[in-house]
């Protein structure tokens, strides 16, 4: 064996102990001006409005489905969502019938927007032309061709650090459709806008 061939062998290749201090301290330098700049609330909100989407759009998916009436019920005090399955279609929850409740998360919560979507000033957290009560709950019911009980409203607020970001859920009574809002701005510019 040549000396050239032996020093190959003993050379090992990869990064000391010092390079990995290095580079680990450049990552926490640049993490640490990255994390204050993250908006915690728009992303909680975000989630919370989701969530709320998916439950309606199951709801309906469910009622296609099966054939019989989906109940979501709107729990403003504990932030959740109870959806039923109204087998005899009697716009009540049987004991022997099926249900769930959803939380949304934590940090979320229902609450009355600075303006509304479609009024200039809202009172309620969850808003309907016909909205249903069911076990003292303002309450949705999807049918079995898709549309709903009622046009909806559902109002959507997470707060940290101070600063509490607004979503929407809408729904159409006639299709089932739902749309997400983000509100933008404060005070009298803000505005609703459409969330993709």
């Amino acid at each position: 064996m040549t000396t050239i061939q032996q020093q190959f062998k003993r050379t090992r290749w990869g990064f000391s102990l010092i390079e990995l201090i290095i580079v680990m301290i450049i990552l926490s330098v640049i993490a640490g001006m990255a994390i204050p700049k993250i908006n915690m609330s728009s992303y909680r909100a975000d989630a919370a409005a989701q969530q709320v989407r998916s439950v309606f759009q199951t709801a309906q998916r469910t009622s296609l489905t099966r054939q019989y009436d989906v109940i979501v019920s709107v729990d403003t005090n504990t932030f959740g969502l109870r959806i039923a399955e109204d087998v005899n279609n009697d716009g009540a929850i049987q004991i022997s019938e099926w249900k769930f409740w959803r939380p949304a998360g934590e940090g979320n919560r229902f609450a009355v927007p600075p303006k509304g979507i479609n009024t200039a000033t809202v009172t309620k957290s969850v808003i309907g032309a016909s909205l249903k009560t069911v076990d003292a709950l303002p309450s949705i019911i999807f049918h079995r061709d898709g549309s709903t009980s009622s046009d909806g409203e559902i109002y959507i607020a997470a707060t940290y650090k101070n600063r509490t970001d607004y979503r929407a859920v809408t729904l159409t009574r006639a299709t089932g459709r739902t749309e997400l809002y983000r509100l933008a701005g404060t005070g009298s510019a803000a505005v609703w806008q459409v969330a993709q």
